[in-house]
């Protein structure tokens, strides 16, 4: 059932620039009531209430699967972020190792020009105390041989 609201104005009474007059209202649709099935008064007509009711309850569900999927998204952002943070870390660590990799060779080319350089000490000691070994046998001799002659 639908019932019709008579709301007329005479043009001319309003007198706005530009503003929506109250002679417009006729050239929009006029407003009506209508009574649904159960009787309630309705302002839209029962068919239209119901599919917007379906329409907001899809809108709702749609809201609700949009927040899920934010949710997920959230987490698989945070998922992505802890893997970077991981990564980094790890990257940072590799860095570091292999600095230190590099520092141990230089120490060890360090410490092998210092050994070489004490073999080489050690070497020139010998020598040294070996030709004043052989010099220290020649006077020995020498002695001996001066007491044998004097011994004679």
């Amino acid at each position: 059932l639908r019932l019709s609201l008579g709301l007329r104005s005479s043009p001319g009474r309003c007198r706005g620039a530009g503003a929506l007059c109250c002679g417009d209202i006729r050239m929009a649709e006029q407003p009506s009531i209508y009574f649904d099935s159960t009787y309630r008064l309705r302002v839209v007509e029962e068919d239209k209430f119901k599919d917007t009711e379906k329409l907001s309850e899809e809108c709702d569900n749609f809201n609700s699967k949009m927040a899920k999927f934010q949710e997920t998204v959230q987490k698989l952002v945070d998922g992505m972020n802890n893997q970077a943070q991981r990564i980094e870390k790890a990257k940072l660590k590799a860095l570091g190792q292999r600095n230190r990799v590099e520092s141990e060779r230089e120490v060890r080319k360090i410490k092998a020009a210092e050994i070489q350089s004490l073999i080489n000490e050690k070497r020139a000691l010998l020598e040294r105390l070996n030709m004043q070994h052989e010099s220290l046998k020649k006077v020995d001799q020498e002695q001996k041989a001066i007491i044998e002659k004097l011994g004679n």
